[in-house]
């Protein structure tokens, strides 16, 4: 942890006398930082020697002395040679925040955000249990022409603080994780059905690392981040189905847009209620979360023959920000759930299932991963375009292309 020194010469500063450090402040000091530099997180031992090589710079100058970095700021001088006021660096650092022409842009202020930030970060992550992973998925796809990402850097953040998890990118696209590129695809209504076709391709060919990483036992958890069109996040779902444990994460904007869920915002719960009874097997389930549906734009033919339910928010009108807390998606995931078995008794006979959803991304996903295979009825997911719903794509059609 290095030895006590009486002369030190750093570029403009010589001091000398110093008082040393005693041993519980640098102890302390080395396992708050967990060995690592608190700007740059440099590993501060050298494997190769088994040597320290990191450097324990005071905040503000151990004397008040004219040369002293940042030493004429209001600390007691026996205040100044203990855990609270040293911050553990590499080398090359020590040297930077103490260079005389750097002392206005290196304040007290900032080396004390830099202690904080990095023994907080360093607590959170000893922390975490051994299988705290979280493989990373991010699908990503123009709506409506625009344009959505979410960086590497962000998804770890949110992975990192929502769920007490650290992110792991599989090696594969560049250990950029496991990332559905739907952004090439042409706009769906110029070829309708070759848009889906093509859609549910680079979903099937992405998946198959993260189908790789679960047999080789690399994948524990899952957590996705995705934005497209509703229908391809309700196949990305149905593929990935339930079985492998996952945290869905939804975009929320506002004044900071952000993937985390807000532990503030309502609670919501949700309710289904028929609209519509016809005498035929046939079903049709509206989910009006994001916005309500007219019925008058359903197809003729849905009305015609499908008893109609709906799905919605109790006592609040459906708008985009419905699922900003988390309990409220989990409780949309539990209804929708609920409907389905309920489907095996009110209607033995049904073996399709009209879906029109105005709903968050997390809520389409959960759409998807809900269908038990071989036992509840296919889906066809409809999508809204030139004023009508027209059918998109089909799951659940007992298809034998399972991928887990």
């Amino acid at each position: 942890m290095g030895e006590e020194i009486d002369i030190v010469e750093i570029n403009d500063f010589v001091v000398s006398k110093r008082p040393g450090i005693k041993e519980p402040d640098k102890m302390r000091l080395w396992v708050r930082s967990g060995g690592r530099c608190a700007i740059c997180n440099k590993y501060l031992l050298d494997l190769e020697y088994d040597v320290s090589i990191g450097e324990m710079a005071h905040i503000v100058g151990w004397s008040k002395a004219k040369k002293s970095p940042r030493g004429d700021a209001e600390l007691a001088l026996d205040e100044r040679n203990i855990v609270d006021n040293l911050v553990l660096l590499c080398a090359d650092h020590h040297k930077i925040v103490d260079t005389k022409a750097l002392l206005e842009e290196f304040t007290v202020e900032r080396l004390i955000k830099h202690k904080i930030e990095h023994e907080q970060r360093i607590y959170h992550v000893t922390n975490l249990k051994i299988d705290a992973e979280s493989v990373v998925l991010r699908m990503l796809g123009g709506i409506r022409g625009a344009a959505v990402e979410v960086s590497k850097e962000h998804a770890r953040h949110v992975v990192f603080n929502g769920e007490q998890k650290y992110a792991m990118f599989l090696n594969s696209f560049d250990r950029q994780g496991i990332e559905i590129d739907l952004n090439a695809l042409p706009d769906p209504e110029d070829a309708w059905d070759a848009y889906w076709t093509m859609g549910k391709g680079i979903v099937d060919k992405s998946l198959l690392p993260l189908t790789a990483g679960v047999s080789q036992g690399q994948v524990r958890h899952l957590s996705i981040f995705a934005m497209s069109r509703i229908p391809l996040l309700v196949y990305l779902g149905y593929q990935l189905d339930d079985k492998i444990p996952t945290s869905i994460y939804q975009k929320h904007r506002g004044e900071e847009e952000t993937w985390l869920w807000s532990e503030q915002a309502a609670i919501e719960n949700f309710e289904v209620r028929k609209l519509k009874e016809n005498t035929s097997c046939k079903v049709a389930i509206v989910l009006s979360l994001s916005g309500t549906i007219d019925l008058a734009n359903l197809p003729a033919e849905v009305l015609k023959t499908c008893t109609v339910y709906e799905m919605r928010p109790v006592n609040t009108v459906p708008n985009r920000n419905i699922l900003r807390n988390k309990l409220s998606y989990e409780n949309f995931t539990k209804t929708y759930h609920e409907f389905l078995s309920h489907l095996e008794a009110d209607h033995k006979g049904c073996q399709t299932i009209n879906l029109f959803p105005a709903i968050p991304v997390s809520a389409a996903i959960s759409c998807g991963r809900g269908v038990m295979r071989d036992v509840h009825p296919e889906i066809i997911v409809y999508d809204f375009t030139g004023g009508i719903y027209k059918p998109t794509i089909t799951i659940n059609s007992h298809e034998t292309n399972k991928l887990f």
